[in-house]
Parts: C-alpha cells; structure tokens; sequence
C-alpha cells in the first residue's frame, strides 16, 4: 500500500492502483472546485484523504473529505464559519488503462452538505422587521 500527496485534482491510473490498494491524500482550492454561491464560500482549501482498490471491473474510492464553508445566517445575516466532513464511497466501472478524474464528484459531495437554512446559532434570533437591526448583538427600539 503506498501513498500519493498530490496539491492537484486527483486522477487516478487504474493500472497503477496495487492489488492491496492504495491511500492517497490531494487538496484542492476552493477555485477548482467552484462550490461558491452568494451565501456560501468555501474559505480554505479542501483536503480529500482516500483508500483506493480495484474490485474486477471497478473502482472503489472511500474518501474523506474536509474543509470550512463561511456562511450567511439565514436569519440575521451575519457571516459564520461551518466545517465540513463527509465521508462518501465512490464506484467507478473501469477498464485496466482507464483514468478517473474524482474532482466532480468531491465537488457534489461538498454541495451535498450545504444545509438548508444555514443559522448560525439554533438560538439565532435574527433581524427586527421593522429597523432591521440584528437582535443577536442588542435590542431595537422599534
């Protein structure tokens, strides 16, 4: 079993995965992966550590997949940091020359973990409706 370190997107050469596996470990920038909306950013580099193995004609990825995500409070609006972990199982049918590129679906499993209404607090009391001040950090006199 040997280790690959890549800074790159992982593409992995199915001839040369070993019959024990291999562990692999890449970080990829927020920019490649281009995971970021208006209320969402990815705010440092993603790290994927992985097994690899070969199983007749497939491929077979468990990965590790960890990062930080700022965030917009669905309520007040105020930014926060969120860190991320996922730990899916990737299958890929493949042929002994074939190359797979896992950058994609990294990217889907990341997008995966976005949660529906970020809050930054589950006490978050959000903004005033009338003033717009944001009663987390003191009372309106509306």
């Amino acid at each position: 079993m040997s280790v690959l370190v890549s800074e790159s997107p992982m593409k992995i050469y199915v001839s040369r995965v070993p019959f024990e596996g291999l562990r692999a470990q890449t970080r990829y920038e927020p920019k490649a992966l281009d995971i970021d909306r208006p209320d969402i950013r990815a705010s440092q580099p993603v790290t994927v550590s992985s097994f690899i193995m070969k199983a007749d004609d497939a491929l077979v990825v468990e990965a590790d997949i960890r990062g930080q995500l700022e965030l917009a409070c669905g309520r007040c609006l105020a930014t926060f940091a969120l860190p991320i972990h996922t730990t899916p199982t990737l299958t890929y049918q493949v042929g002994p020359a074939d190359v797979v590129d896992i950058t994609d679906d990294v990217r889907q499993e990341i997008l995966l973990t976005y949660p529906m209404i970020p809050l930054c607090s589950p006490g978050c009391k959000g903004l005033c409706r009338r003033c717009g001040q944001n009663l987390n950090e003191q009372r309106c006199v509306c």
